[in-house]
């Protein structure tokens, strides 16, 4: 997923889907820690226990919606 930064006050922000966060079974006001890579990467975690059985439930939806895709990546 590629995503642009966007002006938020005097800030930048990088605006997550609803959707993308609901796969992850994390909620809308979780916490975060960002790691920065000199290099120029960020590692964004979440700090909070995302609920096992939505990621499950959610993991299964998306492999089996987008297994031909994840098939066609697992084997680059």
């Amino acid at each position: 997923m590629i995503k642009r930064l966007i002006k938020h006050g005097n800030s930048l922000a990088i605006v997550v889907d609803k959707t993308l966060l609901e796969a992850a079974g994390i909620a809308e006001n979780a916490l975060f820690q960002i790691v920065v890579n000199p290099n120029g990467g960020l590692l964004i975690q979440s700090l909070e226990d995302v609920s096992k059985d939505i990621f499950d439930e959610n993991f299964k939806m998306l492999n089996k919606k987008y297994s031909k895709l994840m098939q066609r990546l697992a084997d680059l």
